[in-house]
């Protein structure tokens, strides 16, 4: 059924492989979507189809999800579609803002009020969820040390491997809510889920790009759709009907 739907692009593909051992980037190699969100951070080809997969939904407004369901196939298929992002005025004049959208999972950044780069993310699970609020950047480090959730745990020396915090960390504070970040993980396959303890993981290659470019003091809205909405942001996709052109000669 999937290959009937997906046979335009070729975006059938993604499934196949998850199973058999053909070479992913070769067998991309002559394709235009999904390709270019493949990165080459992993040797693991399955890790790389899933990232492919995420940063694909992201960038397209979608929930990120490991699995294509409707909304995915249709983005894969339709070639007319508009990715439309709605901001406030606050957001417009500011040189950085980020948004993280809780309900999509998906982490966008903000230049002058245009949409920059937008990040697959995992967040925190039902028990210790990720709080909707108006955060802001306080500190940035690189290799940082983990120190075990204050006790609960062996301490985690900085750039180490199982370290969960990965490599890089971008600390966000407010009087009301503190010790929360945004950081790379030690568990590749989270991505996509709401899974941690409240804090923001990336990519691992994602968050080391975003800690370049992403000042301290930036603020980062954290919310549901619901919530954001309220703040004035949505964020959509939007599939435009292609108008028939009538030949004045018939």
């Amino acid at each position: 059924m999937l290959n009937n739907i997906l046979k335009r692009t070729g975006a059938i593909i993604i499934i196949f492989l998850l199973s058999c051992n053909v070479c992913y980037g070769e067998t991309l190699e002559n394709e235009d979507i999904l390709k270019n969100y493949i990165g080459k951070e992993f040797n693991a080809k399955q890790l790389d189809e899933r990232y492919a997969l995420l940063r694909f939904q992201a960038e397209n407004n979608i929930i990120v999800n490991p699995i294509i369901g409707d909304d995915t196939k249709k983005a894969l298929e339709e070639t007319e579609k508009k990715v439309i992002d709605t901001i406030p005025k606050e957001m417009e004049k500011a040189e950085w803002f980020i948004v993280i959208n809780k309900t999509k999972k998906i982490l966008t950044v903000y230049n002058k009020g245009e949409v920059y780069k937008k990040y697959p993310v995992a967040l925190g699970k039902s028990k210790t969820p990720t709080p909707d609020y108006k955060f802001t950047i306080v500190n940035k480090t690189q290799n940082p040390y983990w120190g075990g959730m204050g006790g609960k745990y062996k301490p985690i020396k900085g750039g180490a491997p199982n370290n969960p915090l990965g490599k890089r960390w971008l600390g966000l504070s407010t009087e009301k809510h503190k010790g929360y970040g945004i950081h790379g993980n030690s568990s590749p396959f989270s991505i996509g889920e709401y899974i941690s303890h409240g804090c923001i993981r990336m990519i691992n290659q994602d968050v080391e790009e975003l800690y370049e470019y992403i000042p301290i003091k930036t603020k980062v809205w954290i919310g549901t759709e619901e919530v954001l909405k309220k703040w004035g942001i949505e964020q959509n996709i939007q599939y435009e009907k292609l108008e028939e052109v009538c030949d004045n000669n018939e």
